[in-house]
C-alpha cells in the first residue's frame, strides 16, 4: 500500500489547467456521482485529522454526562475501537443491524445513546484509520471533505437512494414513505431527477453491470419498471453494461460523457460491509484515472463520492431532524413531508463525502449541513433545473454543495495517491488467514491525527440569547439566524438528562423563542445545552430562585459580532438592583485564561470586544458571575466573514 504516483500520461494529462471560462459553477459541464453502501462517517473518518471526529469538543454527552463516545451497553459501554486490517480479517467483518426501528432506536429523539442496546452490541462501533483506508484518506487530504453530510433518511439503502435520485421517499409528495428495502410491484409513481433532466435537454446516464447489488432507486420507478427496452429511459437508466469502469472510460476518452452521471458499483465493489473496502478504494481509483486520461473532460468535472447510509456503524454527531410538535421544539420552516407517525424521517447519521474536481482541490473540509439532496440542488444550481420533491424543510437546512468549491481559482495540480491495484489482492488474503476483529479487553477513546487543515466559508451566522424572568420562574431562550442558510438546533437538559432535546429550524433572517418553567426544569435550577452546525454550542446555566425582600443583580450577557475586524463582541448587562462582578474565562485559543473582569453597576451595561482572527475566528470562552454561583454562560463557535478559514485548532 505504499504511495506512489499516477503514471506518467495521467500526471500530464492532470497538469491541464481546468476550464475557466466565468469562474462560476457554470463552468462544469460534468457531474458524476458514485454512491457507495454502509459506512459512517466516524467509522472511516473518525481518525482523520481537521475534520468533526473523536477530537470534537462540542459533542453532545449521553443522559447519564458520558461522553457520547462511551455507548451503553446492558451490563457495561463501548467506546470506538480500531478494526485493524493489519492483525485481522476487518476488511470482510459482518454488517452490524440496521433498520428503520433501529436507527430511531439509536438515535432515541436525539439522545444518541442507543447504539449498543438497540441492537446487538460490538463491530457496529467500530473504525478504520489512515493505515486501513489510505487511498480514501488520500482523497480527502488533496480535495475536499464534507464532515456535516448526512444521509437523508433513518434507515436502509432503498429509501436514501430514493432521495439521491428523486429528492423524495414518498412523504414530502403525497405517499407513505418507503421506511425499507421493499420494493412495490408497480413501482413509485413521482418524478425522479432523469426524467426532470430528460425534459430539461440536460443529458444524464446511469452506468450499471447486471450485478448492481440492486442499487440503481430508477429500477424502483414505475415509469423505468415498464419502460420498453428501445426507450430513453431504459437505454438512459436500465440498460447493463459488462464493466462499468471501462465503458464508464470509454466514454470520458470519446467525449461521450453525460452532463450527469450515476455510478452503481456491483455487489463485491460496494464498500458494503460484508465486502472490501478497499475493493471500493479500487474502483474509485480507476474511474478516477479514466476522468485523468481526458484533460480535457477532467478539467470540466465534479466527481462526488458519497455513501448512501451508515450501515449500522456509529457516529458521534446527532442528525438535524425537525420537532414532531410543540412539546419538541419550533420551527420558522414548513415540515410538511418530513414527519411520520410524529417521528421524524430523516436526515439519517452522517455519511462519508468526498467532493473531487479542479475547483476543490487543496484539502479542505467543508461543515455546512447537506444531505442526498443537496447533490440535487447542485444539479439544479448548474442547469437550471428544479425537482419539486424536496421539502421545504430540507431544502432550508441542507445546502447545494456549492460552498465546498472555489470556482473562482481552480487548481489542477494532482496529487501523489497510493496505488490500489493490489488492495483487491491484499484485502483477500487477510480474510482468509487473518483472525476477525472484536470489542478490546482493555478500552480507551481514539485520537485524531495531529493538525488542522484549511476549511470552506460557511453561510451560517445565528445567535443565541437567555432571558430569565425569575417573576415567572421561566427560563426563555432567543434564536436568531441572520446567516444566507437555513440553521437547525437542538437543547439539552443538562440537569435531566433523560429528557428529549427540543429541536428547532430557522430560515434565513427568522428567529423564534422557546421557554422552560421551573415545572420543566430540575426545580428552579435550569442548564440548557444548544447544540448547532460547525460545533456552534451555547450553554445557559442558572438558578431562577428569587429571595424575597433582598435587592439581587440580574445579571444576563449578551454576544455579537464584529464581521469586519474578526472580532466577537460581548455586553455584560445588569438590570439588578446591586453591581455584579463579571468574569471572563478563555477555555481554548488564548493563552492567557482569564480574559476580563469587569464591575457593572445596577442597571449597568458593559461592553468588550476581542480579536479571533489568530485562532481562526474560533472562540471559546465562560462567563460567571459573583453574585450569582450557580450562572454560568459558555459562547462557542466560530465567526464566519465570507472567507476559508481553518478547521478547530483547539481539536488538533
Amino acid at each position: 500500500m505504499a504511495a506512489t504516483l499516477f503514471p506518467a500520461w495521467v500526471r500530464e494529462a492532470l497538469a491541464i489547467p481546468p476550464k475557466k471560462t466565468t469562474g462560476t459553477i457554470d463552468d462544469v459541464q460534468h457531474i458524476v456521482i458514485f454512491t457507495q453502501e454502509n459506512r459512517s462517517f466516524d467509522h472511516y473518518f473518525g481518525k482523520l485529522r481537521g475534520v468533526r471526529g473523536f477530537n470534537d469538543r462540542m459533542a453532545i454527552r449521553l443522559p447519564n454526562g458520558d461522553p457520547v463516545w462511551k455507548q451503553p451497553t446492558s451490563t457495561n459501554y463501548i467506546l470506538p475501537f480500531h478494526m485493524n486490517t493489519a492483525t485481522t480479517s476487518a476488511t470482510c467483518a459482518k454488517a452490524p443491524s440496521m433498520s428503520y426501528l433501529t436507527d430511531i432506536a439509536m438515535w432515541n429523539k436525539g439522545l444518541c445513546n442507543g447504539w449498543n442496546t438497540a441492537r446487538l452490541p460490538g463491530l457496529g462501533m467500530s473504525y478504520f484509520s489512515r493505515d486501513d483506508l489510505r487511498f480514501y484518506y488520500a482523497l480527502a487530504d488533496a480535495f475536499t471533505i464534507c464532515d456535516q453530510y448526512y444521509a437523508s433518511t433513518f434507515t436502509q439503502t432503498n429509501p436514501n437512494r430514493l432521495h439521491l435520485f428523486s429528492g423524495s421517499s414518498g412523504l414530502s409528495v403525497g405517499f407513505e414513505p418507503a421506511l425499507d428495502n421493499a420494493e412495490p410491484a408497480q413501482g413509485f409513481k413521482w418524478q425522479t431527477v432523469a426524467e426532470m433532466l430528460e425534459a430539461a435537454g440536460v443529458s444524464w446516464r446511469v452506468y450499471q453491470q447486471t450485478d448492481n447489488f440492486d442499487d440503481n432507486a430508477l429500477a424502483l420507478f414505475h415509469n423505468f419498471k415498464s419502460a420498453e427496452p428501445t426507450s430513453v429511459l431504459y437505454r438512459k437508466g436500465m440498460a447493463t453494461v459488462d464493466d462499468i469502469a471501462q465503458t464508464f472510460a470509454a466514454d470520458v476518452a470519446s467525449g461521450k460523457l453525460p452532463q450527469v452521471s450515476w455510478l452503481i458499483a456491483p455487489t463485491a465493489l460496494s464498500e458494503h460491509a460484508n465486502y472490501h473496502p478497499q475493493a471500493g478504494e479500487d474502483l474509485s481509483a480507476r474511474l478516477l484515472a479514466a476522468l485523468a486520461a481526458n484533460p480535457e473532460v477532467w478539467s470540466r468535472t465534479v466527481f462526488l463520492l458519497n455513501y448512501d447510509e451508515q450501515g449500522g456503524f456509529f457516529d458521534h454527531v446527532p442528525p438535524p431532524t425537525p420537532p414532531g410538535d410543540d412539546a419538541e421544539g419550533r420551527t420558522t420552516v414548513a415540515t410538511n413531508g418530513e414527519l411520520y407517525d410524529g417521528l421524524p424521517i430523516g436526515l439519517g447519521f452522517r455519511v462519508p463525502m468526498t467532493v473531487i474536481s479542479p475547483w476543490s482541490r487543496g484539502g479542505y473540509v467543508c461543515s455546512e449541513v447537506f444531505d442526498h439532496t443537496s447533490i440535487i440542488q447542485f444539479i439544479e444550481r448548474r442547469f437550471r433545473v428544479h425537482c419539486p420533491n424536496i421539502s421545504a424543510w430540507r431544502r432550508s437546512i441542507c445546502g447545494d454543495l456549492t460552498s465546498a468549491f472555489n470556482f473562482n481559482n481552480p487548481d489542477s495540480s494532482w496529487p501523489a495517491l497510493p496505488d490500489t491495484s493490489a488492495y483487491v489482492a491484499s484485502a483477500n488474503l487477510q480474510c482468509s488467514s487473518l483472525p476477525p476483529p472484536t470489542v478490546p479487553a482493555v478500552q480507551s477513546m481514539p485520537k485524531q491525527e495531529p493538525g488542522t487543515r484549511p476549511s470552506r466559508a460557511l453561510p451560517y451566522e445565528f445567535h443565541a440569547k437567555g432571558v430569565v424572568d425569575a417573576s415567572k420562574g421561566t427560563f426563555s431562550l432567543l434564536l436568531v439566524n441572520s446567516g444566507k442558510a437555513g440553521a437547525a438546533f437542538s437543547a439539552y437538559d443538562l440537569t435531566q438528562g433523560t429528557r428529549t432535546p427540543r429541536r428547532y429550524a430557522l430560515a434565513p433572517g427568522t428567529q423564534l423563542s422557546d421557554s422552560w418553567t421551573q415545572f420543566q426544569l430540575n426545580g428552579t435550577k435550569y442548564s440548557i445545552a444548544l447544540h448547532g452546525a460547525n460545533g456552534f454550542l451555547r450553554i445557559f446555566r442558572g438558578d431562577l430562585a428569587r429571595r424575597p425582600g433582598l435587592k439581587t443583580a440580574e445579571p444576563e450577557i449578551d454576544l455579537s459580532y464584529d464581521i469586519t475586524n474578526n472580532a466577537v463582541c460581548i455586553s455584560m448587562r445588569n438590570s439588578g438592583r446591586v453591581a455584579c462582578l463579571f468574569t471572563v474565562r478563555s477555555n481554548a485559543y488564548r493563552t492567557e485564561k482569564s480574559l476580563l473582569t469587569v464591575s457593572v453597576p445596577a442597571a449597568g451595561n458593559v461592553s468588550n470586544t476581542w480579536p479571533v482572527s489568530a485562532s481562526g475566528n474560533w472562540y471559546d470562552f465562560t462567563v460567571t458571575v459573583d453574585t450569582h454561583p450557580a450562572f454560568l454562560r459558555r459562547f462557542t463557535g466560530r465567526l464566519e466573514n465570507g472567507h476559508d478559514l481553518v478547521s478547530d485548532p483547539a481539536a488538533a
